[in-house]
């Protein structure tokens, strides 16, 4: 299938969706033109142009290979930043800020980086070093310049990705990256109203929560999602020591801070133009945080305050120190 394709052919296209074929990975391209990645998630984007027709007659789906070779003639743009984050917790908002900036590209939880990092659920056969190669390969061909003013490309990961945090160090050692968290009840009480894909028990392998699967089964659906929480928690704080840790209490006020880490400086009308984006969100806004709201706490159920305060808030305790040690050394 490769061999009908011209590298130069692929300019405006994107790497969409992964399959997996004897153990190596095939790529499905999707055409962008010169549209920008303004949904709230990089999916959300691609779903809307695989509809269109000219997606629906052409497909291409390619090896890594045009992938390695797309790389060596046009890399895309390094990345600047990362953003790994509990769900619920105020880091899609963060993201739809940065990507209010034109010359920022933000890929928000983009399935085919997802794919890569659990290439060894779909693959067993998959290395470690080939998921670090795969990665790179992906992460260069996903941030292509089409306008050619972009600078700096930011990666919000979906929130499972905090447990592959140390196989992302190795492929990017040098990127800072950032750990947007909240409140435990807080954070179960929404997925008690909705709950997200990975609070789904099977979703996340059971060994990262240090259960076996035949055990999951044995949970209240709240205890469940506690023990997923407490979990990430605990994936965040392993890494502290580089990365810069974000309650939701912090934002928005906490944004100087977070374009320093990243080594940046936003001019006063680009931090005008990101700041406008919380202005008039609401609660079920796509690109809104849910508001720590007492009154929608009070709403959580016994069971759950209990589910959280076992298994959640210990972590949660721990890694709130984390933050306001460094907080005081800064």
């Amino acid at each position: 299938m490769d061999k009908l394709i011209d590298i130069t052919f692929l300019d405006n296209w994107i790497p969409a969706r992964v399959s997996w074929q004897g153990g190596s990975p095939l790529i499905e391209w999707c055409y962008l033109g010169e549209r920008g990645f303004v949904e709230p998630s990089f999916n959300d984007t691609v779903n809307k142009c695989l509809e269109m027709p000219f997606n629906l007659l052409f497909r291409h789906q390619t090896t890594m290979e045009i992938l390695r070779q797309r790389n060596k003639v046009k890399p895309g743009l390094r990345p600047t930043g990362f953003i790994f984050h509990l769900s619920r917790s105020g880091a899609t908002l963060l993201s739809r800020m940065i990507a209010a900036v034109p010359t920022n590209i933000v890929f928000s939880e983009a399935r085919p980086i997802d794919s890569i990092l659990r290439a060894h659920s779909f693959e067993s056969s998959a290395t470690e070093a080939q998921r670090i190669e795969w990665l790179r390969l992906m992460t260069s061909n996903l941030a292509q310049t089409r306008r050619g003013d972009e600078r700096h490309l930011f990666i919000k990961f979906d929130s499972w990705g905090i447990f592959e945090l140390a196989l992302i160090r190795r492929a990017f050692p040098d990127v800072p990256w950032t750990f947007v968290y909240r409140d435990p009840v807080e954070v179960l009480t929404s997925h008690s109203q909705q709950r997200g894909a990975h609070m789904v028990p099977g979703v996340i392998d059971p060994k990262l929560l240090g259960l076996e699967a035949k055990t999951l089964t044995d949970f209240e659906p709240e205890e469940y999602c506690a023990k997923v929480l407490q979990a990430l928690y605990k994936a965040a704080l392993k890494y502290a020591g580089d990365g810069l840790l974000i309650n939701y209490s912090q934002l928005p006020e906490v944004f100087s801070t977070l374009s320093n880490h990243f080594g940046l400086t936003w001019t006063n009308t680009e931090m005008e133009t990101m700041l406008s984006v919380t202005a008039g969100h609401a609660e079920n806004s796509a690109i809104a945080v849910p508001p720590a709201s007492p009154t929608k706490a009070k709403r959580a159920s016994e069971r759950l305050r209990a589910a959280a305060l076992r298994w959640a808030y210990p972590a949660y305790e721990a890694l709130e120190k984390a933050r306001l040690s460094k907080l005081a050394h800064d």
